[in-house]
């Protein structure tokens, strides 16, 4: 039976646990940061969350008529629309949450083939093409606690967040605790550090998130931002000002560790965390904008497929002969025993051409084959083998066999003579 496999793209179904079970995991853990987003801001951060899902949702229904195919009721442009708007501060507008999903939804996914298929990171693209057409408003934080305006203009006094003053090689004037409580200007998901990493160890013990990917990007990375400091303060105080702001642990558990774009295999996604790092690193120190994450996001998705690549070149020298397979992983052979080495090797050999051969020895091959294994192991057993001579050469042949071994007669009269 000729059967094809098909090869898909991440998300799979895991163990007893499905798609959809996965992404819930995704939304519930969303949930407590947008709650932090309600406590600093107001309800107008939990109008921004809903109004992202409504338009990542209608955007893909539309999608799905103009190419008329049956709309899907999965949940990932449900989180699409969640993660953009934690991105932006709570004073961004409506219409730039709109067109960012709009880019996610029209520009990523549905030309590549929908869910599981894209190859960029939706949200990352959404939100690095809104910072380039309106850097003032995606980049300009109220100051927190204080309840902004629903809809119409926003008069919030606006500050200076921690990450601006770190590119000005200026101390930021917040304290570390107030960085790790969320208390500080900022995009209104990534601020609150304690709630972010809680709601990342929680998809890493659920398996929804792979944990080589957050703790292969943010070991290499802390310890590029402690070699080159870029203010004049303590090694501790200029690691956590340039960790603790931006969107660096945000979305090193909620963008990074996509299922979809990030590598399949392990050690690809050990190799993706650290060329994550590297380009994070050098946007965040010699790129204009401060979310320099987010385009170190979109390179790494271009490698991801060569990732793949590599740890699957690197599997295959160790099953098909590498050195490191013929330490580790081919299995010794197995000693033979003096009784086993006593017995003869016996191979029955099949006659090339049935009608040709003898009756006799047809008769001798039958009652070979028919031997079963523990008799051939006790006994031995001649070898058998058939040729395509007739008896008529057979008899011929044993003749001149006889007359090489007999003398003739004048050799006989010789010796005779000899003697």
């Amino acid at each position: 039976m000729n059967e094809s496999l098909m090869f898909q793209n991440a998300p799979h179904v895991r163990q007893s646990e499905s798609v959809r079970t996965m992404m819930t995991d995704v939304i519930i853990a969303l949930v407590p940061i947008y709650v932090m987003a309600f406590f600093y801001y107001g309800p107008r951060a939990l109008l921004l969350g809903l109004s992202g899902i409504l338009f990542c949702v209608v955007f893909s229904a539309i999608g799905a008529l103009v190419l008329h195919e049956k709309i899907s009721f999965d949940l990932t442009p449900a989180i699409t629309g969640l993660v953009i708007p934690l991105l932006m501060p709570a004073t961004v507008d409506y219409f730039v949450i709109a067109a960012a999903c709009a880019v996610a939804i029209f520009v990523v996914k549905l030309p590549f083939g929908g869910t599981g298929n894209n190859l960029f990171n939706p949200a990352a693209v959404g939100f690095a093409s809104a910072a380039i057409c309106w850097p003032a408003k995606v980049f300009s934080y109220p100051a927190p606690l204080q309840t902004l305006e629903i809809f119409g203009e926003n008069t919030a006094a606006m500050a200076q967040s921690p990450a601006y003053s770190l590119a000005l090689g200026a101390v930021p004037e917040y304290e570390v605790l107030d960085m790790l409580l969320g208390s500080v200007p900022g995009p209104m998901g990534a601020t609150n550090i304690f709630v972010v990493a809680t709601c990342g160890i929680f998809l890493m013990v659920r398996k929804t998130v792979n944990w080589i990917t957050p703790v292969s990007f943010l070991l290499p990375y802390s310890l590029l931002l402690a070699l080159f400091p870029r203010i004049e303060a303590s090694s501790f105080d200029s690691l956590c000002y340039e960790l603790f702001s931006g969107i660096a642990i945000f979305g090193a558990f909620f963008m990074l560790s996509e299922p979809v774009t990030s590598p399949k295999r392990d050690f690809g996604k050990f190799m993706a965390g650290i060329t994550s790092a590297v380009a994070a690193f050098l946007f965040r120190y010699f790129g204009e904008l401060e979310m320099g994450f987010a385009y170190a996001l979109i390179i790494m998705n271009v490698f991801s497929p060569l990732f793949d690549e590599i740890c699957e070149e690197i599997l295959h020298v160790l099953r098909r002969g590498g050195k490191l397979k013929k330490v580790f992983f081919e299995k010794k052979p197995k000693e033979k025993t003096e009784k086993e080495e006593k017995l003869p090797f016996v191979r029955v050999l099949k006659k090339k051409k049935a009608e040709e051969a003898p009756a006799e020895a047809v008769e001798e091959n039958t009652e070979a084959e028919e031997l079963s294994e523990e008799e051939i192991t006790e006994e031995p057993v001649i070898e058998v083998s058939f040729d395509e001579t007739s008896e008529e050469e057979i008899s011929e042949e044993e003749n001149e066999e006889q007359e090489e071994k007999e003398p003739s007669e004048d050799e006989k009269t010789e010796e005779e003579a000899a003697v």
